[in-house]
């Protein structure tokens, strides 16, 4: 009979700890999705702002590396100290030789700009962070 407690034991420990094995490695794989989604999300930022910022020609006045842009007129985008507010606010409300673009580029796109110009700067330090300010709008 101690023969078969012990077996019993020997079984339920093992069924345990392959349990917990195998929940390990979900929980991993989890991570690792999340992880992935949010790399896209950041890749998805990163495309859409840069497709608008040659939409609207951003780059015949400022220099953004990231979208190959050289003009000298405005300020130089390439400013880790820039905040999405401090963009928004800028495009829509204007500053020195920078007209307004509210009512000429909609919220939405000013927004995904805002945040593809901070996101490029931080080069993937928490994108999500600079996407969260959108529920700010």
């Amino acid at each position: 009979m101690s023969q078969g407690k012990s077996s019993r034991t020997i079984f339920t420990s093992a069924f345990g700890a392959l349990a917990l094995a195998a929940g390990l490695a979900t929980g991993v794989g989890g991570l690792t999705g999340r992880a992935h989604a949010e790399d896209a999300k950041a890749s998805d930022v990163v495309s859409a702002g840069r497709e608008l910022f040659n939409t609207y020609s951003c780059s015949a006045c400022h220099t953004l590396s990231d979208a190959g842009a050289s003009g000298s007129v405005g300020p130089d985008l390439d400013n880790p100290n820039l905040t999405r507010e401090a963009i928004v606010t800028r495009i829509n409300m204007g500053g020195g030789p920078m007209p307004s673009f509210a009512g000429q580029i909609s919220d939405a796109d000013i927004g995904k700009l805002a945040d593809y110009i901070v996101a490029v700067n931080h080069k993937g330090t928490a994108v999500a962070a600079a996407t969260a300010g959108k529920s700010n709008q």
